[in-house]
Order: structure tokens, then C-alpha cells, then sequence
């Protein structure tokens, strides 16, 4: 591999350090490492615009967090920690922003609006506090959706959209409201017109600018009993990650979704594209494969050293081609022990200096 392509696509390594050893080339930093937080989703809009969200901190282990589920702010000096104490105990699960607004949501029926430029947050009214909501993705802030389940995964998939400014559920002419105990864990799209919904049972929904289509997703795996957890469009295709127990990874080729699951890999969690051609799949036990061109290969495959053996949840691609993932102790509760991974230029300061 040249390197170009190794500072493009080195894979996460290192210790939590104030300050990190350069991040470009096969060095790599840890931005965060046994965080009092669970670490959930991650959203780079640039290299000086990077948002973190997950859990409220873990109560044997807050070591100075401020209370209220994780919402962090990396601007490309430090780090800043958004106040969401009113909210202490919920677990913040996916983020979307633009230059203008962030909108966070999660369990506890938030959906929470955050206006950049003045800092003000604030909770959508009329959700019933037993929807969970894990995904949320708009092609602009004048058409968001978010997606989640009800009563607890009892009733029928959440599903939410904002237009014009204003929050309400959602249900296809077609499809209806979805069966009970079905879950909707994310929501992607390259377009307003172009965005998939992704969940339990192998279900695959897009989104063509007038209706919900179910587009089978067993063409190549079997599927029907495996949660489809994290979809991403923002490269050439889109990318479909889950399993339940080995990990499954599927590729739209603009009529299938074909199989191109790697070995030996358990299940998959969050999956990221970008510029480059990068693509990225991180999970369980700090699983983590990659492609660029031909085949996924794992970290194991590149002879990678872990930093860490918690699970992987999330990860983006900044629009330089900066990689950062997110994660933690996040399979059961209180979620906590936090990590922060990230591959690129520059020396990103450690997200535990906000503990200090």
C-alpha cells in the first residue's frame, strides 16, 4: 500500500494521550480510551466540525463527566461537552448536522434540536417516553426522518419525519404501520428522493420521494433472522451491516443487495464510507474490516494490534478522508468505558481532557 493510501486508510491503534503522536501514516491515535460514557454514534462534517453522542455516564465511573446523555463537540482545538443535564439518564443513539443545526435522538422519546450558531437544545414535544429512536438522516434539515421502535420493541417500528420545520409520525399508504415487536434501527440516503430504512428481520425499506418500497435483502444471504443494524450511502453504493453472530455485510448494486460479508468476523454494528473510495465496517469485540479495492480485510488480515476489546459502534469519514470510530462497553448496562479511535492528519487533543 503507498503512502497516500496508508494515511488514508491506516486502522485505529495507540493509548489515550493529551496530546497524540501525529495520526496520518501507520500512526494512529486512540482520542479516547475508558470513558465514563458509551460511546454510540459519530458524526464528522469536517475535520473542525465533529459531534459524538451516546450514553449518560456510567455512575461508578463519571470521573468529572457532566451529567446527561454524551453530546461532544471536537472544533479542531478542543473539545466541548453540550448540556444536556435536563435529560440525565437517557442514551443519546445517532446524530445528524449540518453547519446550521444538529438534531440528536434516543431512547426516552428524544429528539433533541440543537441550533448551532446559539447553543439552544431543545426536546420535540408529544413523543411518548417509550419510543426509542437510533437513527435519524435527512438529505437537508427540511426533511428529516428518524427511526426507532415502540413500547419497548413490543409495538410497531417508530417512524418520524420533519417537514417544515415540524415533527410527525410517519406511515406509508402501502406498507402501513409496520408489525408489532419490528424495529427500524437507521435511516441513510444519498438523496431526498434516495434513502433506505434499515431493521429487524432482514427489512430493507427505500425511499423514492413518494413510497416505501420492501426490497428483499436474502438475494445472496439468508436474512430473516438477522437485524440489519447500520446503512450508509454516502459512497458508491450503498452498504448494509448486521448478523447475529457473524457479522453480515451487503452491497446495492443498484437492482440487489449482493453478500459480501468477511470472514470470520463477528456481528457488525456501523458502516462508513467516504471519499477515496474508503469503506469501513466496525463491531463487536472491536471488530473492524475495510475495502478499498477488491476484498474487506480485517484488522487480523493487515497484522493490526487492537487498542481496545470493547465493541465498535459507530464511524464517519470527514470530507478530507479522517476516519474516526465510536464505542465502548455498550452490550449491556450502564454502558460506559468509552473509546474514541480516529486515523488521519493533524492530532486530534483527547475527548478525556473534557474529565479534567
Amino acid at each position: 500500500m503507498s503512502d497516500t493510501r496508508s494515511a488514508l486508510f491506516g486502522i485505529l491503534v495507540g493509548a489515550m494521550v493529551a496530546g497524540c503522536t501525529p495520526c496520518a501514516g501507520d500512526a494512529v491515535c486512540a482520542v479516547g480510551d475508558g470513558l465514563p460514557w458509551g460511546l454510540l454514534s459519530v458524526r464528522a462534517v469536517s475535520p473542525s466540525d465533529v459531534l459524538v453522542t451516546g450514553s449518560s455516564p456510567d455512575p461508578a465511573a463519571t470521573q468529572g463527566a457532566q451529567p446527561g446523555p454524551a453530546a461532544m463537540h471536537w472544533d479542531g482545538r478542543v473539545w466541548r461537552q453540550i448540556d444536556t443535564g435536563a435529560w440525565d439518564g437517557a442514551e443519546l443513539w445517532w446524530v445528524w448536522a449540518d453547519t446550521d443545526e444538529a438534531v440528536f435522538v434516543g431512547n426516552q422519546g428524544l429528539i433533541l434540536e440543537l441550533d448551532r450558531a446559539s447553543g439552544d437544545l431543545a426536546a420535540v414535544d408529544g413523543i411518548a417516553d417509550d419510543v426509542t429512536f437510533f437513527g435519524v438522516w435527512g438529505a437537508t434539515g427540511e426533511d428529516l426522518w428518524a427511526v426507532g421502535q415502540t413500547e419497548a420493541a413490543n409495538g410497531p417500528p417508530a417512524l418520524w419525519r420533519r417537514q417544515g420545520g415540524g415533527w410527525a409520525e410517519f406511515e406509508d399508504a402501502t406498507l402501513g404501520p409496520g408489525s408489532d415487536g419490528a424495529v427500524y434501527f437507521k435511516v441513510h440516503g444519498s438523496a431526498a428522493d434516495d434513502l433506505w430504512i434499515v431493521g429487524t428481520g432482514g427489512t430493507a425499506l427505500h425511499w423514492d420521494g413518494a413510497a416505501l418500497t420492501d426490497v428483499p435483502t436474502d438475494t445472496e444471504a439468508a436474512t430473516a433472522t438477522a437485524p440489519l443494524l447500520t446503512v450508509d450511502a454516502s459512497g458508491s453504493r450503498p452498504l448494509v451491516v448486521g448478523g447475529a453472530g457473524n457479522g453480515l455485510l451487503l452491497a446495492w448494486d443498484g437492482s440487489a443487495w449482493r453478500d459480501e460479508s468477511p470472514e470470520f468476523q463477528p456481528g457488525l454494528n456501523g458502516v462508513c464510507a467516504g471519499v477515496g473510495g474508503l469503506e469501513v465496517a466496525v463491531g463487536q469485540a472491536a471488530s473492524r474490516v475495510q475495502r478499498t479495492e477488491g476484498d474487506w480485510e480485517s484488522d487480523l488480515d493487515r497484522g493490526v494490534n487492537l487498542f481496545t476489546r470493547n465493541d465498535w459502534h459507530g464511524c464517519d469519514i470527514d470530507d478530507e478522508g479522517n476516519l474516526w470510530s465510536v464505542g465502548g462497553r455498550i452490550g449491556s448496562r450502564p454502558m460506559g468505558e468509552g473509546v474514541v479511535g480516529y486515523t488521519g492528519a493533524g492530532e486530534p487533543k483527547s475527548l478525556g481532557s473534557l474529565l479534567e
